[in-house]
């Protein structure tokens, strides 16, 4: 049996109906769903980790038992969810939120006005869209609330609570914005050495310039990557660099980008077996199917590839969540693939807790190795993930590869989602349900990355002229 892709996202439909809205009992209720289902709990509550976890359980339940607000009752599960250190462990909520309300006296503005810059305190411009004063303000889990003074939107009025602030440790605080007409989670540091408000985009009037503020996702400023050529923007294409060296850039391994992937690779084919020197750009390439992969192999090829297989979490829940998966899959999959995978279903059935094989370990062996291309330069950095750090794990592999860039995201270990729905309040999660077994062998890559052999900044002019230089 062909081993499965492991990457294979699964969007399921477990429900959980929770008629209490009690924060403790919803915070147990998640916490009692993963330790059952989640494929990466085994391996992250060990011997070593489960002192830390069991105290971090005591806190969060015990700020649990004080919370009566949906919103700060999340944010606890938010921190729950932290502790595991698994990008595709994700919190998604479900509901609108209630606006709050908070009057300052002129006097309390008099105060927030002269607060040092170097404060949390105080009052901040985001551009012209907004100005808040951010307040002490002591409820729930909240340290500091940022209440608008001005702003530009309709949406928002003086006195509404845009954003809140709550304290984790000294420096360090979860923010809970409601920027977007949602609750939306994200943690800061804001001391000497850090600012996390001004990479959001806030600055007191004292400060430098502010930037423009989405209250959604943070910016680390850093600048953005050169692109290879100016002049070329699609998500894939070939271009000749010289005369034996060429260009091409894979943006996704989506399903849904394969034609057009597809048709760039016949397009050029002839100059992808004449050149001695390939540089293939994967940079910023996330999840998506094998299909691309597949094509690819040939280029890179120089020996038997070894690709380590997954096992399924078998519960009862998990199962139920890829029956529903695999009915919603009819004919939009291959047959094949669908039957295979609902044979793993029926070997798990009744077990609670056990590993099954998803299909054995192989060695994936092509006819003998194309002449050219005879060296290839793959390009990766921090946004590499999913897919694309599988497509590494067999490329690294070949003698013609090499590695260049910075490390990739190290999100590949646990995976093929599932997703468990919670009511009152609305909210539900994405847990992994598959574990590979790169893990027990030590070869796992979670929050390490895949590393290159080469260093490259994407952020310096002339990089590419750099990596050619290395063929």
């Amino acid at each position: 049996m062909k081993a499965i892709a492991v990457l294979l996202l699964l969007l399921c439909n477990t429900v959980v109906n929770a008629q209490e809205c009690d924060c403790r009992k919803k915070f147990d209720s998640v916490q009692v769903y993963l330790r059952k289902n989640y494929a990466g709990f085994i391996d992250k509550v060990t011997p070593v980790t489960e002192q830390a976890y069991t105290a971090m359980l005591a806190k969060l339940r015990l700020q649990a038992a004080t919370i009566k607000g949906a919103t700060h009752c999340l944010l606890l599960v938010n921190r729950y969810l932290r502790f595991f250190k698994d990008q595709h462990l994700a919190l998604h909520i479900g509901y609108t939120p209630l606006r709050e309300k908070i009057t300052l006296t002129p006097q309390q503005l008099d105060l927030l006005q002269k607060q040092p810059v170097s404060g949390v305190a105080g009052i901040y411009q985001a551009d012209s869209l907004y100005k808040v004063a951010l307040v002490k303000n002591l409820r729930g889990l909240r340290t500091y609330a940022g209440v608008i003074m001005e702003s530009a939107s309709p949406d928002w009025k003086p006195g509404d609570v845009l954003f809140e602030l709550a304290a984790t440790g000294p420096d360090k605080f979860d923010m809970i914005s409601y920027a977007a007409q949602e609750v939306n989670f994200d943690t800061l540091t804001i001391g000497k050495q850090r600012d996390g408000l001004s990479a959001l985009g806030w600055q007191k009037p004292a400060a430098a310039s502010p930037q423009q503020f989405t209250g959604v996702k943070k910016s680390d400023n850093t600048p953005a990557e050169i692109p290879a050529f100016a002049d070329m923007t699609a998500p894939f294409f070939f271009r000749q660099i010289n005369d034996s060296t060429g260009y091409l850039r894979i943006s996704s391994f989506d399903a849904a980008s394969y034609p057009a992937a597809d048709s760039v690779l016949n397009a050029s084919d002839e100059y992808l077996r004449r050149n001695p020197n390939l540089v293939i750009d994967v940079r910023n390439n996330g999840a998506g199917a094998d299909k691309l992969i597949e094509r690819l192999r040939p280029l890179l090829y120089t020996q038997p590839v070894r690709i380590t297989g997954a096992d399924f979490y078998a519960t009862p829940d998990n199962i139920a969540a890829w029956r529903h998966t695999l009915d919603e899959q009819t004919g939009k999959l291959p047959g094949e693939y669908v039957e295979q995978i609902r044979t793993v279903i029926e070997q798990g059935s009744g077990l609670q807790g056990r590993l099954v094989s998803m299909g054995p370990d192989e060695n994936m062996i092509l006819p003998a190795p194309l002449p050219a291309p005879a060296k290839v330069a793959v390009l990766i950095n921090g946004r590499c993930s999913n897919t694309a750090e599988q497509f590494l794990l067999e490329a690294v592999q070949s003698q013609k590869v090499k590695l260049m860039g910075a490390p990739t995201a190290g999100a590949l270990d646990y995976s093929n989602i599932a997703r468990v729905r919670f009511s009152a309040p609305d909210f539900s999660i994405d847990y992994p349900v598959t574990r590979s077994r790169r893990i027990a062998a030590g070869q796992g890559i979670d929050n390490k990355g895949i590393q290159p052999a080469v260093k490259v900044n994407f952020h310096s002019a002339g990089w590419l002229e750099e990596v050619v230089k290395q063929f």
